[in-house]
């Protein structure tokens, strides 16, 4: 436990040296100075660069599983989808962490197939979550029978990482409620006729 604890605060310097510096300029360096250690402390528990990324790229995933699992809790029909899909969103400061450290890392895996490979993995596990959300819901009858959830999931995840991203290319930034209201407006979208029809605009 001790020794998954000082993994974790190592994984934590990483974060804030990646937020503040990007990735290029991440080493085990510059994060044991981050911690106000030795580089040796850092290598006793990550053995190089790569592995300590990928820790912080698996605990990207963890996070965010978290952050949705707090968010769908005690919510129910499709509010649940879009409280999921809110989680993402970067409405605060850690979840603002947790897309810098998404980006870097995916600029840093181009090119490395080994990296990719992990990065496709990692997603592809919110992704598995996503579908099988959706195929609930559809079996609920809350969303469209017509909706593919496999295709679906897809969609709703690139929606998601465009308005995300948009918060760190747009100088206009979407505000924390138009955020919100894109998902919304979207979501609305996948309900049944009948009852997209007596949903209030």
């Amino acid at each position: 436990m001790v020794q998954q604890d000082r993994r974790l605060e190592v994984s934590e310097a990483a974060w804030r040296v990646i937020v503040r510096e990007g990735l290029d300029r991440t080493s085990m360096r510059a994060i044991a100075q981050e911690m106000n250690c030795t580089t040796g402390v850092v290598t006793h528990y990550f053995r190089n660069k790569q592995e300590l990324i990928l820790f912080a790229l698996h605990q990207v995933t963890e996070r965010l599983q978290g952050l949705m699992q707090v968010a769908i809790a005690n919510v129910s029909g499709i509010d649940r989808l879009v409280a999921m899909l809110s989680s993402f969103l970067p409405v605060d400061q850690e979840r603002q962490a947790i897309l810098r450290v998404w980006v870097a890392f995916l600029g840093y895996a181009v090119g490395r197939d080994a990296l990719m490979a992990e990065h496709q993995q990692s997603a592809g596990q919110l992704r598995q979550v996503m579908i099988q959300e959706l195929a609930t819901l559809q079996q609920q009858g809350v969303i469209r029978p017509d909706v593919e959830p496999e295709s679906e999931a897809n969609v709703l995840l690139a929606l998601v990482n465009g308005v995300s991203l948009d918060t760190l290319v747009q100088a206009q930034r979407l505000s924390a409620e138009q955020q919100q209201a894109t998902l919304q407006r979207y979501v609305d979208q996948l309900r049944p006729n009948e009852m997209t029809s007596s949903t209030p605009r």
